[in-house]
């Protein structure tokens, strides 16, 4: 071959492995996370530092990532005389390598002091046998055996000694396993760090640029991570029915995505990344004819059942993973992911659930519209291992019972939260910085407290429960932004249990049920006088009449909404008449008596409620 042919084919070599040798420049870019916008599902992290970007082509790179990411959620934006080529993620093989050998060291260092701790356990047992030896060799008297004072006496100076030396040696063991197993203690706190991070911060996320010169440049990224969220709870407070209810709005968020957020901003969406956004076609609809012989499915209504949610926490409020939920009598059911998080999807409310998993105790749940928190007690079998973990200083985590978290204050004064609106959501935007560990936990973070003129109005029907239940009405509650949540309620300073608050099951009037209130008596009884039984051919005629009491003891005057019923006449053998309902309003249709009735403070009223019903006397209605 020409010498200048083959130097020409040289240089043509080296033109095209030069740029792929520069392809392979690789720049570590050091970033932060500085802010984070968490939906109800899922959670999008924004990240910021700066690069230099030499010239030519290089794999820009920002590492220790979580692998929760929605790949197609990556965005990376840097400024400049640049172009990004490519964006992309993947699992840093190096990290992961480390990070394992590193497990495998503490794993071995563990195993090495366990057996030191094994083996002092062992010298520890001679040396109590060896004790017990010398305390029965001290009790001779009795003995055949005669001893001369001077052997005596060195008898017992050589036992004495010999069980000081021992008693000595047994402290000591006893105070070289405790060391040790305090090393050990240590060594598995690591190698728990450790094994959370395996799946944790060995991604990378990287963007291959093309530069004419070196750059200098801003760099930001955001990307969405899964194992994220956030639902809101209420605390409603009524001093008395004469104030303004106060209501608290609480954003309870989690995070186990691998990456700590530290001092970031935090932003809380009502959207839901996860949700399917196309939007619903109708299809023609034809009419066919049913053979009755085939048994069909009907079509669910559209959207179907609501689908349950909730939470599986343990006693101290953090999340049990891969509990069972399960339909009673039933196969159907799911497990709580890795935040204890479960979606029951066409779940008819009322349906009972059984909640279950290894170490706990199972617990029944009827199924309830919204998000249910529902904590597992530890088995008694596995109380022995539990470890109490704290909290360090500044963090807003909640070491309290999930059951607890509505009804609890974490702040005496709010932060302040701009709240922005959006096409299809509402955002919160949370002024003070937070720190949300990967944990999984529950941190509270209160959105804002209102102030609403309500009208105060108690509900009685003593024929299902001699109880009045206080009720809030209140106007232009839209203006609020409020999401469904559980409500705490505090009456009086009180706490009355939980309710449920459902905007969008509400009208122009937002109606809260605050629960009973002991200060109003309600009671129903039959009035024997009126009630009898007549033969009247070949029908009998019963009649029945009660009494309805009303008693105000508080120190107020009260509005009441009073209700009853009569019954309806399911056939042309069934007559019902007679009725008297003095004072009430009767709805045709339901047959429901209301009176609305308003009570001076200490006043008591009474009502009656009476009718006639005439059927077959071979027949039997069930009438009380």
């Amino acid at each position: 071959m020409d010498k200048r042919i083959a130097f020409h084919l040289i240089l043509v070599v080296l033109g095209y492995a030069l740029p792929v040798v520069a392809q392979n420049k690789k720049v570590n870019a050091e970033t932060q996370v500085q802010s984070v916008t968490v939906y109800l599902s899922g959670a999008q992290v924004f990240r910021s530092g700066s690069v230099t970007v030499p010239a030519g082509r290089s794999e820009i790179i920002l590492d220790g990532i979580s692998s929760d990411i929605e790949q197609q959620s990556i965005q990376v934006e840097m400024e400049g005389d640049l172009t990004i080529l490519a964006v992309g993620m993947r699992k840093n093989f190096l990290d992961e390598k480390t990070l394992r050998e590193e497990v495998k060291q503490l794993e071995v260092k563990r195993d090495g002091i366990q057996e030191q701790i094994d083996r002092q356990n062992k010298m520890l047992e001679i040396y109590k046998q060896e004790e017990n030896m010398l305390v029965k060799n001290q009790a001779i008297a009795g003995t055949s055996v005669v001893l001369k004072p001077a052997e005596l006496k060195a008898s017992l100076d050589f036992q004495r000694t010999r069980l000081e030396e021992v008693l000595a040696k047994q402290l000591e063991i006893q105070k070289m396993v405790k060391d040790l197993a305090k090393e050990k203690d240590k060594i598995v706190l690591q190698l728990q760090e450790l094994n959370q991070r395996k799946n944790e911060a060995i991604n990378e996320v990287y963007a291959l640029t093309e530069a004419a010169r070196p750059v200098q440049t801003k760099l930001t990224a955001s990307y969405v991570v899964k194992k994220a969220g956030w639902y809101p709870t209420y605390t409603v407070r009524v001093k008395d029915i004469g104030s303004p209810l106060e209501l608290q709005f609480n954003a309870n968020v989690y995070q186990s995505s691998g990456e700590k957020w530290k001092e970031v901003k935090v932003a809380l969406s009502s959207g839901n990344p996860n949700t399917n956004n196309e939007k619903p076609s109708i299809e023609p609809w034809y009419l066919r004819f049913i053979d009755p012989s085939v048994r069909y499915s009907p079509m669910p209504a559209f959207g179907g059942n609501a689908a349950l949610m909730g939470r599986v926490v343990d006693d101290k409020g953090a999340p049990i993973a891969n509990a069972s939920v399960i339909i009673k009598g039933s196969s159907s059911g799911v497990v709580s992911d890795a935040d204890g998080i479960f979606r029951l999807s066409n779940v008819v409310p009322g349906t009972e659930l059984v909640v279950s998993s290894l170490g706990y105790e199972s617990r029944s749940i009827t199924a309830v519209k919204g998000f249910l928190t529902v904590p597992l007690d530890l088995s008694s079998s596995a109380l022995q291992e539990v470890v109490v973990m704290g909290y360090a200083a500044g963090s807003v985590a909640s070491d309290e019972p999930q059951r607890n978290v509505s009804t609890t204050t974490m702040k005496s004064k709010p932060v302040t939260v701009t709240t922005v609106y959006q096409p299809t959501t509402t955002r919160f935007d949370i002024s003070q910085p937070y720190t949300i560990e990967a944990d999984g936990k529950v941190n509270i973070i209160e959105v804002k407290r209102v102030t609403m003129a309500a009208q105060y109005e108690y509900y009685a029907a003593p024929k299902l429960d001699e109880a009045a239940y206080l009720t809030a009405k209140v106007v232009n509650w839209q203006e609020f932004d409020l999401l469904a949540g559980e409500a705490g309620l505090i009456y009086e300073g009180s706490f009355l249990g939980k309710s449920y608050l459902d905007p969008a099951s509400q009208g122009d009037t937002l109606k809260l049920s605050l629960g009973k209130d002991d200060g109003v008596i309600v009671k129903r009884k039959l009035i024997n006088e009126y009630r009898e039984k007549k033969m009247i051919g070949s029908n009998k005629k019963d009649t029945r009449a009660y009494e309805l009491l009303v008693r105000n003891n508080k120190p107020v005057p009260i509005s009441l909404v009073l209700q009853d019923q009569l019954p309806i006449a399911t056939s042309k053998d069934i007559e019902v008449d007679d009725t008297e309902y003095k004072g009430g309003k009767l709805d045709e249709e339901t047959r429901v008596v209301t009176w609305n009735i308003n009570l001076a403070q200490r006043q008591e009223q009474k009502y009656t409620i009476k009718f006639s019903v005439k059927y077959p006397r071979d027949k039997t209605l069930q009438l009380d």
